[in-house]
């Protein structure tokens, strides 16, 4: 498998983050149905019970009060299936949208709508404002670095399915994925030579961790599928890309750690194969989305 294909392969999983995937289904499972169990324990919408009168057929839109990227509407779509609800598409996931704009207009029972309001806007203002977030710093790297997420994720996939709908990768989609390599690792590897021989030996994919330019020159000659250069600067990695590109020209390169909004782009122009960011996820503004009964 050719680099670009490895990249692709390992790091940019999105056609695995779609409900037909029973793991993926479990995530949205349980920030959908799950979180509403929780929000009535047990009862009911003791507001709309208790305060209506009625219970009229109405109509809602849901509407982005400010521009993003929207992201969650596949997601909610399936959790309203479960409920007297019609929906009209008027977005998809991924799509640009501005302020004002009707993502989806949604046709039920008043009480039914006020019920899973909450817990459908939660669900699409997060994954909208981290697929915006990540959009707005793809624009800022070329087009032949993918921008990951990392695991310090709170939403786990679909935090990552929000970043790939704003044009990033997945990089790893959990501990399952493939071997990566870390310096809490290596105290405990016996003979990281004799490790990387197996690991080769059996064509595994595996990362490994480098804090050192020295680390770097090392793990290099062990053929792993990707290192990552760990809180170096953009100065640091520049040349060493240039090295490496040099003389393992198939090593996929990976710079994490210590990239702020005011750096990442210079990190872009370094030569990296891929820039992995925890603040995609961990730390992201969600995007005001609010929902209006005509």
């Amino acid at each position: 498998m050719q680099k670009q294909e490895q990249i692709k392969y390992y790091y940019n999983q999105q056609e695995k983050l779609t409900l037909e995937n029973p793991t993926y289904k479990t995530y949205v499972d349980y920030y959908t149905h799950e979180t509403l169990r929780q929000d009535l324990a047990g009862g009911e919408d003791l507001t709309t019970k208790t305060v209506l009168d009625t219970n009229p057929t109405v109509s809602a839109n849901i509407i982005a009060k400010q521009d993003g990227v929207i992201a969650g509407v596949q997601e909610v779509i399936y959790f309203l299936n479960s409920f007297p609800i019609q929906i009209q598409f008027l977005k998809k996931d991924g799509d640009t949208i501005l302020n004002k704009d009707i993502v989806l207009t949604l046709y039920g029972p008043i009480q039914e709508i006020l019920k899973v309001e909450r817990t459908m806007l939660n669900l699409m203002q997060r994954m909208s404002g981290i697929a915006t977030h990540t959009r707005n710093f793809v624009k800022q790297i070329p087009e032949t670095v993918l921008l990951c997420p990392t695991r310090k994720t709170q939403w786990g996939l679909l935090d990552k399915r929000a970043v790939t709908l704003g044009g990033g990768g997945t990089h790893r989609l959990g501990l399952y994925d493939f071997v990566l390599i870390k310096d809490n690792h290596l105290p405990y590897i016996k003979n990281l030579h004799t490790k990387a021989t197996e690991l080769n030996d059996k064509h595994i994919f595996w990362e490994i961790e480098a804090d050192t330019a020295d680390q770097i020159r090392e793990f290099a000659t062990l053929s792993p599928s990707t290192i990552m250069f760990d809180n170096f600067s953009p100065e640091e990695i520049k040349p060493l890309v240039k090295e490496l590109n040099e003389i393992h020209s198939d090593i996929i390169l990976e710079a994490s750690g210590g990239i702020t909004e005011q750096t990442f782009a210079t990190y872009g122009n370094t030569g990296v194969d891929i820039i992995s960011m925890g603040s995609l996820t961990h730390s992201v503004m969600s995007l005001d989305i609010g929902l209006d009964i005509m």
